[in-house]
């Protein structure tokens, strides 16, 4: 998902999954948050799939499928007469996805394959759903990989996009001023790690995306993930990797007065630590955009 991290290899000029171009092992930094992520709102992202009405038998691609969570949804929608092709081009996350569905039994339905989008595709104008859940924001080219994406998919079937945009991901109960000077920050921080810093911020642009990549527009859907504390260990696992990560990227650029006051409600070791606070709440926005592909 989008973590504010990049995936692997993200830079390259291809329309890649991801790159890994060295066939590392090693997941990346994000890996555990977002398996976090995926625990404490299986029951939202269950949903979110649901919503995009796989049939019985279809054939769906599983655009940058990470950690195989997704692909597991879709296999549960797909039946035993569908397939799911998990693609990605981590070998890392192909096999903790792989171990992961283990001897489940929606396992002979999903097919693990290494692969980059710009590779001739084990389908070509056949599938009936391209799926790609928050990686568009990594690749180089958004317009280009969805482009890609379409090429997939059969005459009638259908894309779908599920992404995130960082100024309105995730919502906490900060003071106002705080979480202005919080966003000012992130965004600095952005500027000065990527040459395309509004990739973080890429659900906003969905719309556009879709209609510059050819497609005859797109529905959007949003979606909030609404969590109250007491937090259980998944929520709490990710809220505290996502709060330890932005107190990272942003203490360098904010005053000495702000990043006292934002160490006092984003350290675990404060008493007034807001995944303590008995009233917190936490919500979680997402954006599924979703169009038909039309053949001349």
């Amino acid at each position: 998902m989008n973590m504010a991290y990049d995936r692997p290899g993200s830079a390259e000029g291809g329309t890649g999954v991801a790159s890994d171009s060295d066939g590392s092992m090693k997941l990346p930094a994000y890996a555990g948050m977002m398996a976090d992520y995926h625990r404490a709102f299986d029951p939202e992202l269950r949903g979110v799939v649901a919503a995009l009405r796989v049939r019985p038998g279809d054939l769906v691609v599983d655009v940058a499928s990470g950690d195989g969570s997704y692909s597991r949804w879709l296999a549960e929608r797909v039946g035993p007469a569908g397939k799911v092709l998990a693609v990605d081009v981590s070998p890392a996350f192909l096999d903790l996805a792989q171990r992961k569905i283990g001897s489940a039994s929606v396992a002979d339905r999903i097919r693990f394959v290494r692969m980059n989008l710009d590779r001739p595709a084990l389908v070509e104008a056949a599938a009936d759903l391209a799926w790609c859940a928050q990686s568009l924001y990594s690749l180089p080219d958004p317009v280009r990989a969805v482009r890609r994406m379409a090429r997939l998919v059969r005459d009638g079937g259908r894309i779908a996009v599920f992404e995130s945009d960082e100024l309105h991901h995730v919502s906490l109960p900060w003071p106002v001023d705080v979480e202005l000077a919080l966003r000012r920050a992130e965004l600095e921080a952005f500027e000065a790690r990527s040459d395309r810093p509004a990739k973080f911020y890429i659900a906003r642009d969905l719309p556009r995306i879709f209609r510059e990549a050819g497609l005859p527009g797109c529905d959007v859907q949003s979606f909030a993930f609404c969590r109250r504390a007491p937090f259980d260990a998944p929520t709490r696992g990710f809220l505290s990797a996502y709060l330890a990560d932005l107190r990272e990227r942003t203490a360098p650029r904010l005053s000495v007065a702000m990043r006292s006051r934002v160490d006092e409600l984003a350290d675990p070791g404060s008493p007034l630590y807001l995944l303590d606070d008995p009233d917190s709440l936490a919500v979680c926005v997402d954006h599924l955009a979703v169009s038909p592909v039309r053949r001349a």
